[in-house]
């Protein structure tokens, strides 16, 4: 009997190890939404919940920012949705329910992910009405990052009534939003650049407001920047050279402000005024270099046309981007349509400032972003001088080219012939 069962378990066990690893291959897609109850554009709806059904099991073990309600927006809204998770299916209504002859729109924003944490690339949104019919208008554009110049993605927007009624949409990839649908009346349209994503504007987030009156004809453009009370005042001085230095102030700056020459001062320790001939902002000091950089080449070319020598190449403009398929190139992305707020401003001087001074310069009505201006000064001092170059070369003793630094050449003897002796001449015999 014994020996029948270690058989048996041999043979189960062998079994069991020719069969594929439990599980089947790893799960690398991510939910896939199949359904959503109501139908979108349907009217007269009696629902107690908007219903989305996905082909797997949604993941709602996640971190804050991983909550299953932060992937729903529920407009108009009355506060934080209640959002309820049955494992592939998902209920989302308002957190005081659906009122009456009220359109709403119920969007599932990306990021959503099952249980091998796979997130889905892509949301979706149903709209539909409690009463008989839903309203045609929206209101469209376009969210930027102001100072960045460029749009922001994911911005969370909202579009308010007069009697606080809160419409909420989301920014797409490209800062492209849609709030809607809407009755006719005028909007105070927010975007919020919502870094800690809890859909409210919390202090140094970026934001901006325009009021809109619906129905409304081409896109919307919010300038999100960083915005308070305070006026704007002189928070460093930099010494870029002799004759230029740059202030930057503590707040940003109204970028349609003209910059005048006269609302800025300095002063040396003893109370002389240095001359100041331009004051420019970011942009404009850009622009400058840029004129500068192009008459230094002009001028060079001048010079070798001059000297007969071949002139310098110009650099060909990058060749436009190849279409892949047959497809052409996405373009190039938004920029606001108007110049940033800035904080810094240089000032280009009249003469040369000595080394190693003390200074002191001031502006006055400088408008900050809020429209506030404040008189501010601030000391500040040149760098000492760049200490002379050192030879790092060693140098070498002299070598003296004299008489008495040679050695002493003995005196050339010539050599001593010694002497002949006479020649008698032969003798005669007689």
């Amino acid at each position: 009997m014994r020996n029948g069962l270690i058989a048996l378990v041999v043979v189960l066990t062998a079994c069991a190890s020719a069969s594929p690893p439990p599980g089947g291959p790893e799960d690398k897609a991510p939910p896939l939404l199949l359904r959503v109850t109501p139908d979108t554009q349907a009217v007269n709806v009696h629902d107690q919940n908007v219903s989305f059904f996905f082909d797997e099991t949604i993941n709602d073990r996640g971190g804050a920012d991983q909550e299953v309600d932060n992937f729903f927006l529920v407009s108009p809204s009355d506060g934080k949705a209640r959002v309820y998770w049955h494992r592939n299916r998902i209920d989302v209504r308002p957190r005081n329910g659906f009122r009456p002859n009220t359109a709403y729109t119920v969007t599932l924003l990306p990021g959503l992910a099952d249980l091998r944490t796979n997130r889905m690339k892509t949301g979706g949104s149903v709209v539909f009405s409690t009463g008989p019919t839903i309203p045609r208008e929206r209101i469209v554009g376009v969210a930027f990052d102001w100072v960045a110049e460029r749009t922001a993605p994911r911005a969370y927007m909202e579009a308010i009534t007069p009697d606080s009624i809160v419409y909420l949409a989301q920014a797409d990839s490209l800062g492209k939003f849609t709030i809607g649908p809407l009755a006719p009346g005028t909007y105070l349209v927010r975007a919020i650049l919502d870094a800690n994503n809890n859909r409210a504007l919390d202090r140094n987030e970026l934001f901006d407001t325009v009021r809109v009156t619906v129905p409304h004809v081409g896109p919307v453009e919010l300038l999100a920047a960083a915005r308070d009370t305070l006026a704007a005042t002189i928070g460093s001085v930099d010494v870029l050279d002799s004759t230029r230095i740059r202030l930057t102030f503590t707040r940003l700056l109204d970028p349609a402000q003209p910059l005048n020459v006269a609302a800025f001062r300095l002063l040396a320790a003893d109370s002389t005024p240095v001359s100041i001939v331009a004051a420019l902002s970011p942009r404009l000091e850009r622009l400058a270099d840029s004129v500068a950089a192009k008459a230094k080449t002009d001028s060079a070319r001048r010079a070798d046309s001059v000297a007969g020598k071949a002139p310098l190449p110009i650099a060909a403009a990058p060749p436009a981007q190849a279409s892949r398929g047959g497809v052409a190139p996405p373009p190039p992305p938004a920029k606001p349509s108007v110049p940033p707020p800035f904080t810094t401003i240089t000032l280009t001087l009249g003469q040369a400032l000595a080394p190693s001074k003390p200074f002191r310069v001031s502006a006055t009505g400088i408008r900050a972003l809020n429209g506030k201006t404040e008189p501010s000064s601030r000391p500040f001092s040149t760098p000492k001088p760049p200490p002379p170059p050192k030879d790092t070369v060693a140098a070498k003793p002299a070598v003296k080219d004299s008489a008495a630094a040679r050695p002493a050449t003995p005196p050339v003897t010539p050599p001593v012939t010694p002497p002949t002796a006479p020649v008698k001449p032969p003798s005669v015999r007689r």
